[in-house]
């Protein structure tokens, strides 16, 4: 199976460090975004110093991503292979949200 490099926190207050893990497919309903630019925002800072109580780590940092999208899961309609995506942050599970964030990111674009 293909591999992805993914820059986690291994626990509060520690460093970042780089592992491979299996490329995931999407589920029903999702797309999965080839990530080509991330940003890391306060929130993630906070998860890697580790202050939220019930955070469960190892953890992935990084929500703000701009990528395309490279595979597509059952039922979902209006979005395809190759088609550019941004998001940031959790409301990017939803279509609408995505679309929304497309289309700024294709606005800042030109």
């Amino acid at each position: 199976m293909a591999k992805m490099k993914v820059a986690l926190v291994p626990k509060p207050g520690a460093d970042f460090e780089i592992v491979e893990r299996e490329i995931p497919n999407p589920g029903a309903g999702h797309v999965r975004i080839r990530v080509q630019a991330c940003g890391i925002c306060y929130s993630d800072i906070l998860v890697k110093e580790g202050p939220w109580p019930g955070i469960q780590y190892p953890r992935a940092p990084g929500h703000e991503v701009a990528g395309v999208i490279d595979e597509v899961g059952s039922g979902v309609t209006g979005w395809k292979k190759a088609s550019a995506s941004a998001s940031a942050g959790t409301a990017a599970r939803t279509a609408l949200a995505c679309r929304a964030a497309a289309e700024i990111s294709s606005i800042a674009a030109t």
